[in-house]
């Protein structure tokens, strides 16, 4: 798989059809779990069905053999999430939908999980950065969060609502919730520190 390709992961959170509009011809593309079946009915072959499939019906698991030519199937106990396993088979740039859902615990453990990866439901995008520069575009979010994960940040902040000058941000601070867009981009720079961006349609 080359640099420019992408990953593309449907968890088996909530899924929503509009999340088909960003796969592209080249993409690799992993169901988890139950996902995989979602992809099928929505015509959609995933290149990899992972998972342990306790959320499959026989029915459901037996189109996924039929149809899906890789699929990984994982003993119901392990030490891992489906998510994590399927985050460990992904190359590139990698987009998860589904990674959230009604368990707080499965929500939070892939959060924990992503590094590079941009997780993405109904409402919001979240990322994790670390040192370096980070350009976001608006793309329909009108918020944007910056949570620290590490004890404290050092952050700049340009073309936001609101602004920073190398500021410092501790870890529980919520100085860094509900900034907005001031255009067509804005710019992230982290000087210490690792945390989380979360984009917020509403």
């Amino acid at each position: 798989m080359g640099n420019d390709h992408r990953t593309v992961i449907f968890g088996n959170g909530t899924l929503k059809k509009d999340f088909l509009k960003i796969l592209r011809p080249d993409d690799y593309i992993i169901g988890v779990d139950r996902a995989a079946y979602w992809l099928l009915k929505n015509n959609i072959i995933p290149d990899l069905a992972i998972g342990d499939f306790d959320s499959t019906s026989p029915y459901e698991l037996k189109r996924i053999k039929e149809r899906v030519k890789t699929i990984k199937i994982y003993p119901k106990n392990k030490n891992f999430t489906d998510m994590e396993l399927a985050i460990r088979q992904a190359k590139g740039e990698v987009y998860i939908f589904g990674g959230s859902g009604t368990r707080l615990d499965h929500t939070m453990a892939t959060l924990f999980t992503i590094t590079t990866q941009i997780c993405i439901d109904e409402t919001n995008r979240t990322r994790k950065i670390s040192k370096g520069r980070t350009i976001l575009k608006p793309g329909g979010y009108r918020y944007v969060s910056i949570l620290p994960i590490t004890s404290s940040i050092v952050i700049s902040l340009s073309k936001f609502k609101y602004n920073l000058t190398k500021t410092k941000i501790l870890r529980g601070s919520t100085r860094g919730i509900s900034n907005e867009f001031a255009g067509r981009q804005a710019v992230i720079r982290l000087f210490t520190g690792k945390a989380w961006v979360i984009e917020s349609r509403d």
